[in-house]
């Protein structure tokens, strides 16, 4: 499987990122109704009959007034109107933290598809100096047998085998382990069989020149902006109090009907409607004004130096993870070069061995080192891709 199927697979099954995209919708939703809650005016429907009977020396008459009435009522206008703005806020904090899960899930499977990728190497080079210790353990057999060698190189042999059939095993567990990882983070079955691509490259997969502090958006630093921008909407309701004690109401009665007796007609007692526009204030809460806009001030100020923090730690991350990048480029160099040296290494102690120039140990010791630098080599190559997909996860658009 190759990585970017993997990430694909990732966006649409990963669990975390399931719960993170339907928690955001449902907190969408919720400020929506929130907000329709807010605006939406409180109705009072009513149908009822009443009759009344009347009489007198010149009037007998029926009454009968089956009526509808409906009650609009908006008190606290602007208390409203920064509510549904505060709403809206926290719609786009919303947004943002369930991005920044995202891209923290997706650094997750950046790892475990890595590490599996880690674990198939050491398990194939573990495997192969299985078989290389098997064939030696063999070749110094017959020696031994031979009188060409000492017993000592016979079970040295031996034990070489049998250190490298208890790397194998445990490699293995290890590559089972790494690939239950991944399947978990593709919320696919534990047991179910995964292969990926056991090279790593240290080529680029995306243009890292656009990692450039201009264009990098630090997830953190945007949702303490947010909420620097809410702190100061309550603020500013805050110092608006009196305009929020402004309300409005209306009355609407529909038509009603009165039936004379004597007159045997039926009278119509026309609809009205009335519009209230009032003024309540609290005075608690009038004389605690001074107070609240204080308070209001405060958190304002608070997230105001947090949001300070987040772009000065932002500023260390972009540079930290340059920095990670960077000298895991220059590690894998390295990497790569002492791979190289070893295996002449190697090319040259076999020649000897051959030439009974050397003993079996120093063979052994150099098809270790070969095996090690491998192993360095797949090793680094993963550091580099954690350390590439962390500094671009700054600019990167990896969410839906």
């Amino acid at each position: 499987m190759a990585f970017e199927e993997v990430l694909s697979v990732a966006l649409k099954e990963n669990f975390d990122i399931l719960i993170a995209e339907t928690t955001k919708k449902g907190a969408l939703l919720s400020n929506k109704i929130s907000n329709l809650h807010i605006w939406l005016p409180k109705a009072t429907f009513i149908v009822a009959q009443h009759n009344q009977w009347g009489g007198g020396t010149k009037r007998f008459d029926f009454r009968s007034d089956p009526f509808f009435r409906l009650t609009w009522e908006s008190r606290s206008v602007f208390d409203k109107i920064f509510e549904t703005k505060i709403n809206n806020q926290h719609n786009l904090v919303n947004h943002l933290m369930a991005t920044k899960t995202i891209s923290d899930t997706l650094e997750k499977v950046v790892t475990c598809y890595y590490e599996l990728a880690l674990a198939q190497k050491k398990c194939e080079l573990s495997n192969t100096f299985t078989k290389v210790a098997a064939s030696r353990l063999e070749i110094e057999a017959k020696k031994f047998r031979l009188g060409l060698v000492s017993k000592i190189n016979y079970l040295n042999a031996d034990l070489g085998l049998k250190e490298a059939n208890l790397a194998l095993l445990e490699e293995q567990e290890i590559l089972k382990e790494k690939r239950r990882n991944l399947n978990l983070t593709l919320g696919r079955p534990l047991s179910q069989a995964i292969l990926v691509q056991s090279t790593i490259p240290v080529e680029p997969m995306w243009d890292m020149d656009k990692v450039t502090p201009e264009k990098v958006v630090d997830l953190e630093a945007a949702i303490q902006a947010k909420k620097v921008a809410i702190a100061a909407t309550e603020l500013t309701k805050a110092k608006s109090y009196l305009l929020s004690c402004l309300s409005l109401s209306s009355d609407l009665y529909a038509n009603g009907y009165i039936y004379n007796l004597q007159d045997k007609k039926w009278h119509i007692r026309p609809s009205k409607g009335l519009v209230n526009i009032g003024v309540s204030i609290d005075l608690a809460a009038f004389l605690l004004m001074p107070a609240a806009i204080k308070k209001a001030r405060i958190g304002l100020n608070n997230e105001t130096f947090k949001l300070s923090k987040e772009k000065l730690s932002a500023e260390d991350r972009l540079a930290n993870k340059k920095w990670l990048y960077r000298h895991a480029l220059g590690l894998h160099t390295i990497a790569a070069a002492r791979l190289k040296v070893s295996k002449q290494k190697l090319a040259f102690v076999e020649k000897a061995y051959q030439l009974n120039q050397v003993k079996l140990l120093e063979l052994q010791e150099a098809e270790e080192d070969v095996q090690k630098s491998e192993i360095n080599l797949i090793t680094y190559a993963f550091k580099v891709r954690q350390a590439e997909f962390a500094l671009y996860r700054l600019v990167g658009k990896f969410d839906k």
